[in-house]
């Protein structure tokens, strides 16, 4: 398993360049341990503007009802997706992904897609949130344009005092409603140890995309994992599966 961290302050969040063991405890305000809480938002973003990340998939949940927004993605190949394993864990086939657009609400931009199957990592444990990776196959290929655009996946792990964003449809505070529009936020990686001097941890939208660089150099470096709904406002990190760590595995799944 390997993760990193963020820790939400002003504009800045940071995830680590070592690996955490699998029995790092998540802790409540008293200090007494607790599973991972996913929960999604991003705090002290900006709005994003439209082909900022065009690589950015917004995931859905589709019945006779319409859609209900629950995940982020990023696009790594014309048919692949990659989000978190605990994004996926329901039915694939109503699985409804959505490129191209920056508003949830926008009923006439984007292009829309559903997902076909479904691959998470083999050693995802829904318990302690291990290894929360997963790779969606669309049910066609995605039509590239100015506005949808595959991103590179990183290669080599972070180091320490990097800076990265996150971009998503988060909430924006501990009492706000998912956001119609993307957002984003510019981030700084820390350590484990530093890390660990923190009860808590806030996650930001989940499946979704931390990079490096912007436009053509732009490298995924992380997923949006998960954190403590306790501690989502400023000063607690948030978990995110690294992305350099499973770079093989995703090559299995996808044409990337």
């Amino acid at each position: 398993m390997f993760r990193l961290f963020v820790l939400l302050a002003s504009a800045l969040a940071l995830p680590t360049d070592q690996p955490l063991s699998e029995d790092f405890p998540v802790t409540d305000s008293s200090g007494n341990e607790s599973l991972p809480e996913v929960e999604d938002r991003i705090v002290g973003g900006s709005p994003a503007k439209l082909g900022q990340f065009p690589y950015q998939a917004a995931l859905y949940l589709k019945d006779s009802d319409g859609k209900m927004f629950f995940c982020s993605g990023a696009l790594i190949a014309p048919r692949y997706i990659l989000t978190a394993a605990h994004c996926i864990e329901g039915s694939i086939e109503t699985v409804l992904v959505e490129l191209g657009t920056i508003r949830l609400d926008d009923k006439s931009g984007g292009f829309q897609v559903y997902a076909s199957q479904g691959f998470s990592h083999p050693n995802y444990s829904p318990k302690s949130i291990a290894n929360d990776i997963a790779v969606l196959e669309l049910s066609k290929s995605v039509p590239m344009s100015a506005n949808i655009q595959t991103i590179r996946l990183a290669s080599d792990k972070l180091g320490v005092g990097v800076s990265v964003t996150l971009s998503g449809w988060g909430k924006t505070s501990s009492t706000s409603a998912v956001s119609k529009t993307l957002n984003h936020v510019k981030l700084t990686t820390i350590s484990n140890a530093v890390c660990k001097n923190y009860e808590s941890t806030c996650s930001g939208d989940s499946g979704g995309p931390m990079v490096t660089g912007s436009g053509s150099s732009a490298l995924h470096v992380g997923i949006v994992s998960f954190g403590s709904s306790k501690g989502c406002d400023k000063g607690y990190p948030t978990v995110y599966t690294r992305t350099a760590a499973y770079r093989a595995w995703i090559r299995e799944h996808a044409n990337v």
